[in-house]
């Protein structure tokens, strides 16, 4: 007798292939068969008539490193069909992290998306393995796969300290990076349009990957400039992975600003050279044309340096207010305003703040509140994060619909939501934050299979199972619907299967979701969560 059998469904197994009618059963935490299973029996039966059957889908790029701790339900992500949060992205991460550091990273995690919460930060670890171990103890509903991120590498050994490390510094981040992958990391990620990103020249950063070369990962980057400069960026991106000898990822592919629609072709280009070469590439995107990031990455990197307080307390001094003000506009070598790709204030709209009496800006472009108060947007906008500390996000409009279509419809394109968890009560419920945290399971089904008929329903499972559990290194278990895989799985209506989340409204669950099973775990049922399955567990590198 198996313990749950599902029937009358559609398969997708995730690999690309046909989808086929056959039951599917489950034992313990494993698929234990595929086929006509019509003379079995089972303690539990899920009739899937007029449904497909797919592996849970893979969020390849998240910013849940702290939601998962704060709310285990994981609820967004669990109503987009998603068993599987990637998170340390963007060289943005908890750990690890020495004592007396704590207080700076906890200051500029709260300036980022991942630290977006309304409640006090904490580290109460000091190394990977000591982070990963909380996760374990308390575990959330959906698995989670970890990179190892350069920012606390960095800000663990050198603080906010500009300029390459010294010799004896860059040996101690190389000994962190080998300890995080045998704790087991994936790979090992940066932002490079992030302080201390920017701060970190290509060839320290290669060092890193060399660390990291013997355990198999791989180089995960939010390049330096995905704007006027971003062939060049892409260049620095191959000359790390190269120089490491390890594959190298592009994590959400684009082309910010106006100027620069229609690059994204000179990028498959470029990757497409560099793995001619010989190099190993890979790349993931969200199917939206706006970005979501902090008010604070439009300022420049100087301000930070030294930690977060030193931002607000430069802010403060008008001729250094004037400076920043020049260089957001103008850009400096090495680091991209994303001011000017956003076509000025006009294009960022307020997504979350803090301070109850500023959540009248939340929906709101800094131009308009700027305009209704009757002074300059780059002063409304400063004096904003002097009064959050830094702890703005901003929905920014910076892409083409054309652009992001190109991209998503790649075939190897990965599919991620660049976003944290959130739920309709509690400690996540907050702000208006972007759809993709909400809609993006969703979108790649309405717009992209039943709109646009761009690809097939198989095509996007495939995006968002097998093809990320390839590059993660757990396709062996997972990401495919096949006898003794780990049963991950999303039962989903074609016809319905859609997001709901806008702009003006982003807090909506996606709809045509019926069941979603998390090793071998019934997690929601008729469209309904059941809030106290917690199945998820760590996937730590093998």
């Amino acid at each position: 007798m198996f313990d749950i059998k599902i029937i009358n469904g559609l398969i997708v197994d995730g690999t690309g292939k046909k989808a086929f009618a056959a039951d599917l059963a489950i034992n313990g935490d494993k698929i234990a068969a595929i086929g006509d299973l019509s003379k079995e029996d089972a303690k539990k039966v899920i009739d899937a008539k007029g449904q497909m059957v797919a592996p849970g889908f893979i969020d390849f790029h998240t910013h849940s490193d702290y939601t998962i701790l704060f709310d285990q339900r994981a609820c967004s992500r669990i109503h987009a069909g998603v068993t599987t949060n990637v998170i340390a992205n963007c060289g943005i991460g908890l750990a690890p992290i020495r004592d007396e550091r704590k207080q700076d990273l906890i200051s500029y995690l709260s300036t980022r998306i991942v630290g977006t919460v309304n409640a006090p930060l904490f580290l109460d670890w000091n190394t990977v393995d000591e982070y990963f171990k909380r996760i374990e103890s308390n575990p959330p509903a959906v698995n989670v796969v970890a990179y190892l991120a350069q920012g606390p590498v960095r800000i663990d050994e050198m603080g906010f300290q500009d300029g390459p490390a010294s010799p004896e510094q860059l040996e101690h981040m190389k000994a962190e990076v080998v300890k995080a992958m045998e704790a087991g990391c994936v790979g090992l990620t940066s932002g490079l349009i992030y302080m201390p990103g920017s701060y970190t020249p290509k060839e320290e950063m290669a060092e890193l990957c060399k660390a990291m070369a013997p355990y198999g990962g791989y180089y995960c980057t939010h390049i330096r400039d995905e704007g006027d400069l971003e062939m060049e960026a892409l260049d620095e991106a191959i000359y790390i992975a190269k120089e490491g000898g390890v594959p190298l990822h592009v994590s959400h592919l684009k082309a910010m600003g106006a100027q620069n629609y229609g690059n994204v072709k000179l990028c498959f280009e470029k990757l497409k050279a560099a793995e001619a070469e010989g190099l190993e590439v890979s790349y993931d995107a969200y199917p939206y044309s706006r970005g979501m990031t902090s008010l604070g990455a439009f300022m420049p990197p100087w301000l930070f340096e030294g930690g977060v307080s030193n931002l607000v307390e430069r802010l403060k001094v008008p001729e250094l207010r004037e400076k920043a003000k020049q260089d957001v506009i103008n850009g400096l070598d090495n680091w991209h305003s994303t001011f000017v790709m956003c076509g000025g204030w006009k294009g960022v709209m307020i997504g979350s703040v803090m301070k109850e009496e500023n959540k009248y800006m939340e929906g709101k472009t800094l131009q308009d509140l700027a305009d209704d108060a009757g002074v300059d947007a780059f002063d409304f906008a400063f004096d904003l994060l002097i009064s959050e500390n830094g702890k703005v996000q901003v929905v920014d409009s910076i892409m083409d619909q054309a652009d992001v279509d190109t991209v998503i419809t790649d075939p190897n394109t990965m599919i991620g939501s660049d976003s944290c968890d959130f739920a309709h009560d509690g400690i996540l419920n907050f702000g208006k934050p972007h759809p993709r945290a909400y809609g993006t399971t969703g979108v790649m089904f309405r717009r992209y299979v039943r709109e646009l008929g761009l690809l097939t329903n198989e095509d996007v499972v495939r995006k968002m199972t097998s093809l990320p559990a390839k590059r993660l290194g757990i396709a062996n278990e997972r990401g495919t619907l096949k006898e003794g895989y780990f049963a991950d799985i999303v039962i989903f209506d074609p016809e319905t299967i859609s997001d709901v989340a806008t702009y003006a409204d982003p807090k909506q669950y996606s709809v045509g979701i019926d069941t979603v099973i998390v090793n071998g775990q019934v997690s929601m049922e008729n469209g309904v969560q059941l809030e106290d399955v917690h199945a998820g567990r760590l996937l730590r590198r093998k």
